[in-house]
């Protein structure tokens, strides 16, 4: 498959299920940026709260869900930014989902007035669970799809520490950092006695912002804004590439999903995903609206109805007296 996560289950006479999965993605991954990058904690005037939804692949039904709620504040006397977020996932029919608790804190050296350095880390806190009524082992087919199993060896939740850390640089125009998750590689197992060690998830973002009315970038109202963001975890990666336009509360792009040239997982598979259309608006009172929808081109087709997601962010506002130093100048999506 194409998609942000493949999860298999293996049933055999002799052997224990096993749970293979990825971790859940939005196309909009800057309106997660706690979560796309622990230096982006608090990379705000003062505070900000958001809210996102990603419904993938409802032609599958039920689809996959995730839900993510996230909150942090920019302590700038102290050059820090602390938050934390809540995601929870499910993923398919059968009751497999996760929820996490994290808490971020980031720090900002100045190189000078207009660049600087930020590091983060991220220790998490996840829940794994499933249903195990919604699966048939191998002895309940020997005993004539037997209602129960006699296999003792699922548990229908497990948990765990997850810990992330990451790095940005930025200036007035641009910016590149990177991020890497499940540092202490937790393992994952639904299985007594189980090893499921969840490979490092590695990301690396970048994007450039430019005016295009012929104003200095501060005073623009109508922005550029072009990005990149590589993702890589196990043998699976991917490339989001694209960008969007802002004018004045006003802003649209389109982005596309794969590794078409790069890479491919089996001979004649052209490895492109999607194609992202995204539409937002910004409220009088700086509550940020962006609706984005995939458009699958893989091999999967429309029969899986691409995916929607919505984000909702609010910032507060500069403060009079809040330092002449910039945030970083990331998309606003």
């Amino acid at each position: 498959m194409t998609a942000r996560r493949r999860t298999h289950l293996v049933l055999l006479f002799a052997l224990p299920c096993v749970l293979h999965a990825q971790d859940p993605q939005f196309s909009q991954f800057y309106a997660a940026s706690q979560y796309l990058n622990p230096a982006l904690t608090g990379n705000t005037f003062q505070d900000r709260v958001a809210l996102n939804y990603r419904l993938q692949w409802p032609g599958v039904q039920p689809g996959f869900e995730t839900y993510s709620f996230a909150y942090d504040h920019n302590f700038a006397g102290a050059h820090s930014g602390l938050g934390g977020f809540v995601l929870r996932d499910k993923a398919g029919t059968y009751g497999l989902s996760f929820t996490t608790i994290a808490m971020g804190y980031s720090y900002e050296a100045r190189l000078n007035r207009r660049q600087a350095i930020r590091f983060g880390i991220r220790p998490g806190y996840t829940m794994r669970s499933v249903a195990p009524d919604g699966y048939i082992f191998a002895d309940q087919v020997i005993r004539d799809m037997a209602p129960t199993s006699l296999e003792a060896s699922m548990v229908p939740n497990t948990s765990y520490l997850d810990i992330a850390a990451g790095g940005l640089y930025y200036c007035e125009r641009f910016w590149a950092g990177a991020s890497f998750n499940h540092i202490n590689r937790p393992n994952t197992s639904l299985m007594v006695d189980g090893d499921a060690v969840v490979p490092m998830r590695t990301t690396v973002h970048a994007g450039y912002k430019l005016p295009m009315d012929g104003h200095k970038l501060i005073r623009s109202r109508t922005k550029l804004t072009l990005a990149a963001h590589y993702k890589a975890q196990g043998e699976w990666d991917q490339l989001d590439l694209g960008g969007y336009i802002e004018h004045d509360r006003i802003s649209g792009g389109l982005w596309y999903r794969g590794l078409p040239i790069v890479k491919a997982y089996e001979k004649g598979y052209g490895n492109s995903e999607a194609m992202i259309l995204m539409a937002g608006y910004e409220t009088e009172k700086q509550l940020r609206i962006t609706y984005s929808y995939d458009i699958t081109i893989s091999k999967l087709t429309m029969r899986s109805a691409g995916a929607h997601e919505l984000s909702l962010i609010y910032e507060w506002p500069r403060r009079a007296k809040a330092r002449r130093h910039r945030v970083v100048p990331c998309p606003k999506f």
